[in-house]
């Protein structure tokens, strides 16, 4: 039940980005606070969040993306639970994002939400 649960929060962002290329922050405040009370028992799921969330606030701070996609990047690495894949996560949104963005033909901001749920979802069906 919790996985459908969280299938569809991370469906609503993504679908929610891609309409109005903002993540709503009241929207991913639970996959902020989670993991972090969950980190007080396993502190691997903290590790990952903030390896997977570290390209996403060095971008945000170089005004590349938004702070949602740094909170949501957070919520993703703790959902996958593992500092090893956090990174492949990053890496497979730039590129879904990079390709999209190149398929779309136009320039300006891209919402990056998607990709970025898409390589979280992905990485989970795969561990």
């Amino acid at each position: 039940m919790a996985s459908w649960f969280v299938l569809v929060w991370a469906g609503v962002i993504a679908l929610g980005d891609a309409r109005t290329g903002r993540i709503p922050t009241p929207l991913v405040w639970p996959g902020v606070a989670a993991p972090i009370l969950v980190g007080v028992d396993h502190p691997v799921v903290v590790a990952s969040a903030l390896v997977t969330a570290l390209p996403y606030l060095v971008a945000a701070v170089a005004g590349r993306c938004g702070g949602g996609d740094v909170k949501f990047a957070f919520a993703g690495g703790a959902l996958v639970a593992d500092p090893a894949i956090g990174p492949a996560v990053v890496l497979v949104a730039a590129v879904v994002g990079l390709a999209g963005h190149l398929r779309a033909g136009r320039s300006g901001p891209r919402p990056h939400g998607p990709a970025l749920v898409g390589a979280t979802v992905g990485a989970l069906l795969l561990t």
